[in-house]
């Protein structure tokens, strides 16, 4: 029996997924507060998600910017995918009374949402302007050393929107401006074979990917909005841990895209009949 094989057969179920380990996380601080677990195993889970969001984004970035429209729309359909996974997995702490929150909210102290490193990664990863405006700021300076450096390095980095526009360019349309893209989107979502010129399949595939980068950026804002929902049923209008303004910070937060170039364009496209003129 080689080497390899005996390692093999000493793989469990339990010792591939380090499942002691991972079971082990689960640790409340509060004395007495039953649903204080639960708080925490929902928010372990959803970085748990972040962390293969990150793994699938910056494949689909690379995908793109190879110039394979297919497989990096592929990837993005999973993105979307587990971001509907994520919305399913906040609802659970829906069914946690404000008295149970309060109960052990003392213990967060300064801790907030807004210090989740990997959040704010996959806003930075798929293009999100305001991450590198004075928000982007303030966000960076309430992570640890780690995180910040971490946050830099996505920073300096193609986004999944660069890598969108520079597939876009690889496939002939003008993208130097906001204006030569427009075109690009007004193309792409006029029918195939309209004899407006081009490869009817690349088209096809160019389309597909708007489609998915749109339904990654709706499937995000209703997580936002979610998220924002369940803070109030908590909280009410009161401030939020670490300092924040609660739900008023996460209010103003759902109505953000990703891509707002995809949304313009769309309504943009929309016939003049549409708004009675």
């Amino acid at each position: 029996m080689t080497e390899g094989a005996a390692k093999s057969q000493d793989v469990t179920y339990s010792n591939y997924l380090r499942l002691p380990e991972l079971l082990s996380l689960q640790v409340p601080l509060a004395d007495g507060v039953h649903d204080e677990r639960l708080f925490i195993t929902v928010h372990q889970v959803q970085e748990l998600w972040f962390g293969q969001l990150l793994a699938e984004l910056a494949d689909a970035r690379g995908r793109m910017l190879d110039g394979d429209a297919r497989t990096a729309r592929v990837r993005l359909v999973r993105c979307v995918a587990i971001t509907r996974v994520l919305i399913e997995g906040i609802r659970p702490l829906r069914g946690m009374p404000p008295r149970e929150f309060h109960a052990f909210r003392g213990v967060l102290g300064s801790s907030s949402g807004a210090q989740s490193a990997q959040y704010v990664e996959i806003a930075t990863l798929c293009g999100a302007d305001w991450v590198r405006g004075a928000y982007g700021a303030r966000v960076i300076a309430g992570l640890s050393g780690p995180e910040q450096e971490r946050l830099r390095g996505r920073l300096a980095q193609p986004t999944v929107w660069d890598a969108f526009v520079a597939l876009l360019g690889k496939a002939g349309f003008a993208v130097a401006d906001e204006e030569g893209r427009r075109a690009a989107y007004e193309r792409l979502a006029a029918p195939v074979g309209d004899g407006a010129g081009g490869d009817p399949a690349q088209l096809a595939e160019l389309a597909e990917l708007v489609e998915a980068l749109v339904d990654l950026d709706e499937a995000w804002t209703e997580w936002r909005a979610c998220h924002a929902l369940l803070v109030e049923r908590q909280i009410g209008s009161g401030p939020g841990s670490g300092g924040s303004t609660g739900v008023a910070h996460l209010r103003a937060s759902v109505h953000r895209r990703f891509y707002p170039e995809l949304w313009q364009a769309r309504d943009a496209a929309l016939p003049e009949a549409a708004y009675g003129r």
